[in-house]
């Protein structure tokens, strides 16, 4: 170990179920001791040989980067934004993030490599930059929403810059804030979803289908939900994990994962008899496929109620491009799977069901969510409430 590098340590940690490298050692701006966390890109319980290179290969990576920022990376003048946001997202970022949601700014953070390349330092991002950045975005086809994500990593990135001292000011600060059309999302009608349902009931995406119509599901949500969840005696089903896709060494695998997108997606339902007689159907039907298959059946996933016809868990990119696939085989109007869900609150709203209630069920974390996506579909309360208020005025 050079001069440089003197005073680092380094382990390996678990959290989550995720294997992280942690890195320990003394700044030599304040001579205190620090540790940042990187992750390893792997799952606890990996096996022993592929772990320690990756602690190898993290901790090299780490004295390279520490030998930089010796060589003056503390100047913003010096310090490539590209390498600046790696760092920030893989030591001061990633423990605080699900595992989707790294994945995710790791892709945005390689589009913006793609844009700026390794050259062009903290100093040089002035508004007029970015501005131009977002340009570039906007003529490749960019929905403003999606600019929006490349906006807000920007910003916490700088904010960390400021905190550690390296820049004085958030650049992002004077940079104009993309604005995103407001999405209201589509919704199937009653004669509609029966159809579906009817035509659906064959195809690996059924259960999803069902769970996203009677219990306002997500995708994840659906297919998170294992045998153990679903309650027959109480007639209760309980929402607490999901299924996610994430990218480990160049390969794309699914994982269970207990952390939910809020605390409030958390939930149960009440199981009313159509979903049970329906589960019960399916529940049979597994377990014929599981005799009529054999060694063929995939024992990994003998809890998980949405699997294919050998037991392997159903793929979220696969419930997201057949479910089209699925509608243009019987000719039903083109929606997406999520509008699914904006059906089911729209069914409920129909029924005068209260919006507090349509939170819970569809787990929003505040009710001013569920307001902004629903509100133009109560139509009929404020209808009422217009009628009072022209009685009331027209009075005397």
């Amino acid at each position: 170990m050079t001069k440089h590098e003197k005073g680092i340590s380094g382990s390996v940690q678990a959290k989550n179920g995720k294997l992280y490298f942690v890195a320990s050692f003394k700044d030599p701006i304040t001579q205190k001791r620090k540790v940042k966390w990187k992750t390893l890109g792997l799952s606890e319980g990996a096996p022993k040989a592929v772990v320690d290179k990756a602690k190898r290969d993290a901790q090299s990576k780490f004295e390279d980067e520490y030998k930089r920022y010796l060589d003056g990376y503390d100047d913003p003048r010096k310090y490539p934004l590209v390498d600046f946001l790696n760092e920030w997202l893989d030591t001061a970022h990633v423990h605080k993030i699900q595992q989707s949601t790294y994945n995710s700014y790791k892709g945005l953070i390689k589009k913006i490599e793609r844009f700026f390349g390794k050259k062009v330092t903290l100093a040089d991002c002035r508004p007029k930059v970015i501005h131009k950045f977002y340009d570039s975005l906007r003529a490749e086809g960019d929905r403003e929403q999606t600019i929006l994500h490349y906006h807000n990593l920007l910003h916490k990135a700088f904010e960390y810059a400021i905190k550690q001292e390296i820049v004085d000011t958030n650049p992002m600060n004077r940079v104009e804030r993309p604005q995103p059309k407001h999405f209201v999302g589509t919704s199937y009608s009653v004669d509609e979803v029966r159809t579906l349902i009817a035509l659906a009931e064959d195809d690996e995406l059924y259960i999803p289908i069902v769970f996203a119509v009677y219990c306002g599901m997500r995708r994840s949500e659906a297919l998170g939900v294992s045998w153990k969840n679903v309650d027959f005696e109480k007639d209760i089903i309980h929402v607490c994990q999901k299924v996610i896709e994430v990218s480990e060494n160049g390969k794309t695998k699914r994982i269970i994962s207990g952390e939910m997108k809020t605390e409030s997606s958390r939930r149960s339902f009440y199981m009313v008899p159509e979903l049970k007689e329906i589960l019960l159907r399916h529940k049979e039907k597994q377990e014929r496929y599981r005799k009529q298959f054999g060694r063929s059946y995939s024992k990994e996933y003998l809890d998980m109620v949405c699997v294919n016809p050998l037991g392997e868990l159903t793929k979220p990119s696969y419930v997201t491009s057949h479910f089209p696939e699925l509608l243009k085989k019987y000719g039903l109007r083109d929606i997406r799977f999520h509008d699914l869900r904006h059906t089911c609150a729209s069914l409920l709203l129909s029924m005068d069901v209260n919006m507090k209630v349509i939170q819970k069920y569809l787990g929003h974390s505040n009710m001013s969510t569920t307001a902004d996506i629903y509100s133009h579909l109560d139509v009929k309360a404020t209808g009422e409430a217009g009628m009072k208020l022209g009685k009331l005025l027209s009075e005397g």
